[in-house]
């Protein structure tokens, strides 16, 4: 009985020590990644125009997205980055010493990394694809509105296929336009106009020009076109704002049909899955002597997620399907076996 309430008082005291590193880790990831996604929500600016309720509402349709490339790391690095803390404060040794084996470490982990595995794969299997759908919906709701916003005297203005450079810009009416889209290095066209005005009907968005000059480029030959009267469309798509079948979406990584989907679906399962067949590098990783080891815990964890997430890479490109059983397998394998060799064995 008091053994069980020592080894129960053991896992107890590494959660601990796992869980306040855990949550700062996790603080400051989510904190750099809501910068990155507010700056790629300020993009979205140069083509409609967003209220601040708006944008909070594409940060929470980005949020998923976001913590689900947070959460693996932030276990994995945490794990052994406590591990190792405890070793360097030579805590671990007393453990070990007091009868406590790295098996017992790794099951203080197991149930911490499949919670977190299962997390994952609900995240990128259903939440993730309809937060991404819903945030493209938005977007395509704003531009079906022609709720655009072509700034006046300002260059990279981008809108569908055409690059629009304005001097006046008052109520979706612009006067001395230039626009300019290229398909490939071939073809090419350019239009100067010195009024125009923007329209949409049946989700098909268009300018109106007048009096101007345009050029189309093809191959080597070059036509000039004075106008009167030019109308440039462009059709933005009529917004999908029910969330789609998540069954039918997967089901295209199966039949061939889609290999976007494969990769994708290859992606999310090797991710969610890094945690729980990661969790015997933890111990690998974090358990040293501090008498005869140093510390080079932060090397093996950027090392390990830059090989695991490269092979991530490869297979879902490659292999998508059947790679995912291959990764897993070679990757738990290869973590075991040396978490025998350099821990077990010793400790």
């Amino acid at each position: 009985m008091i053994a069980n309430f020592f080894r129960s008082s053991i896992r107890n005291y590494l959660f601990l020590s796992f869980a306040r590193l855990f949550f700062i880790f996790f603080i400051v990831l989510f904190f750099i990644s809501s910068i990155v996604v507010l700056i790629g929500i300020a993009g979205v600016t140069f083509v409609v125009k967003i209220s601040f309720s708006d944008l909070l509402q594409l940060y929470l349709y980005s949020l998923p997205n976001s913590v689900f490339f947070i959460l693996p790391i932030t276990f994995f690095a945490t794990g052994v980055l406590s591990l190792s803390k405890l070793s360097y404060d030579y805590e671990l040794l007393v453990f070990f010493s007091l009868g406590i084996s790295p098996n017992s470490i790794i099951k203080v982990f197991l149930p911490i990394s499949i919670l977190i595995s299962v997390t994952l794969l609900i995240f990128s299997l259903a939440i993730v694809p309809l937060s991404n759908s819903a945030y493209r919906n938005f977007i395509d709701e704003k531009k079906s509105s022609v709720d655009v916003n072509i700034k006046s005297g300002e260059f990279g203005q981008k809108l569908g296929d055409w690059l629009i450079y304005v001097d006046e810009a008052q109520n979706r009416e612009y006067k001395n336009l230039a626009l300019f889209s290229s398909a490939n290095f071939e073809s090419e066209s350019f239009i100067l106009a010195r009024e125009g005005k923007a329209n949409n009907i049946d989700s098909i968005f268009e300018i109106d020009l007048y009096d101007g000059i345009a050029y189309f480029a093809e191959s080597y030959d070059i036509k000039k076109v004075v106008f009167e009267n030019m109308i440039v469309r462009n059709k933005l798509g009529e917004p999908q704002l029910r969330s789609y079948d998540l069954y039918d979406y997967w089901k295209k990584a199966f039949d061939g049909s889609s290999q976007k989907t494969s990769r994708l679906f290859s992606q999310s399962i090797l991710i969610s899955l890094f945690p729980l067949f990661s969790v015997t590098l933890l111990p690998l990783f974090g358990v040293a002597n501090p008498r005869f080891n140093k510390n080079f815990s932060y090397f093996y964890i950027i090392t390990s997620i830059i090989i695991f997430y490269a092979f991530t890479y490869l297979v879902a490109n490659y292999i998508p399907i059947f790679g995912i059983g291959i990764l897993l397998s070679l990757w738990f394998l290869g973590s075991y076996l040396l978490y025998r060799r350099f821990i077990l064995r010793f400790y």
